[in-house]
């Protein structure tokens, strides 16, 4: 080994398996499998419908609010709506909003590099799924302390959640769900164990551990030019919207899953936007973004303050006209 590997593995993280939270999983994915042919052959089709209804709630908590609303400040929600959104998230599953959005916040600043917790050049199977399996990095401590939480530490919705999360998700995440099957359509305790207990838990899981590792489904790589240079093109729409994201993370209409201006999260949003639930939806449009490429060019600032300035000045347009802009491609 050359003196160069050996300094970088020196001061490479470590992060040692956490087996307890490993086992929990494999033995997870295993009833899930067999929860699969329960949902298909024994359940009644009203508990398939339910799961599918109650995922989707689940994972609004966490792409409309530990993501887009708490982890990047990309709309402001009313007390009413916040509440909703955490009480989705904790269904979920996924852990506190607060730690979400702590280490979704770390993965940003570090992304791509050995202090990012879900680095994707270490892979998919990493990024996705081993990330969640380890503890935290021995220098984990000094790196949160360069993450700004003040915003989310003067939310009281939050810091609520924090402080009755294990009282409260296994209410949310398990109990409520695998007991309606059973008390209003006869559903079996068995079949609703299976199906709203383990599958569904699953299925969100893995739903929402994508919203730190779709760049490695929906985006581009650098050597991929073109979207049809690979088979991927049969089963996903790739494209740069996942880059942009980590290069406008406050932008309202950025799908989690490779899409931009559509999708249930982003309807989610304007809908509540409309009640008046939510305000202050963060965008840019294409114009804005000639602007900042302009500014970039004559005043050799960086492109993405430059980006952020006219962002800034677009969405605080919309507010003052009181309408929140369409999808626009670029």
């Amino acid at each position: 080994m050359t003196e160069t590997k050996k300094a970088e593995n020196e001061v490479r993280p470590k992060r040692e398996i956490e087996w307890f939270v490993m086992l929990f999983h494999l033995h997870l994915h295993v009833f899930g499998l067999y929860g699969i042919f329960i949902a298909l052959m024994e359940a009644r089709f009203a508990t398939f419908l339910f799961a599918i209804f109650t995922g989707c709630v689940s994972l609004l908590g966490v792409t409309a609010g530990a993501h887009r609303l708490w982890a990047h400040r990309s709309y402001t929600a009313n007390l009413p709506l916040r509440i909703f959104l955490m009480l989705c998230q904790t269904s979920a599953g996924v852990g506190p909003i607060y730690d979400w959005v702590l280490n979704h916040r770390l993965h940003h600043k570090h992304k791509g590099t050995d202090n990012d917790p879900f680095n994707h050049k270490r892979g998919f199977f990493y990024s996705h799924f081993l990330s969640h399996m380890y503890s935290n990095s021995n220098n984990y401590e000094e790196l949160v302390k360069g993450i700004d939480m003040s915003d989310i530490e003067n939310d009281r919705v939050v810091m609520f959640q924090k402080r009755v999360y294990w009282l409260l998700m296994p209410i949310l995440t398990f109990l409520i769900p695998i007991n309606a099957p059973i008390e209003y359509w006869g559903e079996s305790v068995l079949n609703s164990v299976c199906v709203m207990g383990v599958l569904r838990y699953a299925v969100v899981l893995h739903t929402a551990w994508l919203v730190n590792s779709s760049l490695l489904i929906w985006g581009l790589q650098p050597e991929n030019n073109f979207s049809f240079d690979t088979n991927w093109i049969f089963l996903v729409n790739l494209s740069y919207w996942p880059h942009y994201h980590y290069l406008l993370p406050w932008d309202y209409q950025t799908g989690e899953y490779g899409n931009y201006g559509s999708g249930l999260t982003t309807s989610f949003i304007r809908v509540c936007y409309a009640l008046g639930w939510a305000t202050e939806l963060k965008t840019i449009d294409s114009n804005s973004v000639k602007k900042a490429i302009e500014t970039c060019v004559h005043s050799g600032k960086p492109l993405i303050d430059c980006l952020n300035s006219e962002g800034e000045k677009y969405s605080e347009l919309l507010k003052q006209n009181n309408i929140y802009e369409t999808p626009d491609h670029f």
